[in-house]
């Protein structure tokens, strides 16, 4: 393990990594054969149905993406290599009543929650709005796919997007952020 070579056939260095050689990510040169990232938003509203029912984060733009992509359902990021990936994930929430309101996030991976990854905010104003955010590293092989998921205490409340502005871009509900590490 890390035996830094060149790979003339991808013009392009690698590094050893359990036996493999995996191409290096280095600024605009990161060949098709690297780990991959991917840039996804969603620029709609996404409300619980029912309260503290775990509720899957759906996408509907990719902003840009290598190996990594929007599945089916588009709850899903499905990532076509193994390997390692930094993820950094944010959640714009909106209360619509003046009650007290939780809301709870945490990732899935392959269906299966993520142990100690929870995420929870209360919010208590009407027409509050709040952005939360976290990220980490997560190990996945080829075909995996990894799932936003929320839920919340009331039915008045909602992942919220804002359209543009004459001064300002839209604003996303969610927003994913993924590079290989």
């Amino acid at each position: 393990n890390g035996v830094l070579m060149w790979d003339r056939s991808i013009e392009h260095p690698v590094v050893s990594l359990d036996g493999v050689f995996v191409p290096l990510a280095y600024g605009d040169n990161e060949p098709d054969q690297g780990y991959g990232y991917g840039s996804f938003y969603d620029h709609t509203d996404q409300s619980v149905t029912t309260i503290n029912t775990p509720t899957a984060i759906t996408w509907n733009t990719t902003a840009a993406s290598l190996n990594i992509s929007i599945g089916t359902p588009t709850s899903r990021i499905v990532f076509a290599k193994a390997g390692k990936y930094f993820i950094s994930f944010t959640a714009q929430i909106n209360s619509q009543s003046a009650s007290a309101k939780t809301f709870w996030f945490w990732p899935r991976l392959n269906g299966t929650d993520i142990a100690g990854s929870t995420m929870r905010i209360t919010m208590h104003d009407n027409d509050e709005t709040k952005t939360v955010g976290r990220s980490g590293i997560f190990t996945v092989s080829a075909n995996d796919y990894l799932e936003a998921m929320f839920a919340a205490d009331d039915l008045d409340t909602e992942l919220q997007h804002y359209a543009a502005e004459t001064f300002a871009p839209a604003v996303p509900s969610v927003s994913l952020n993924i590079h290989s590490v």
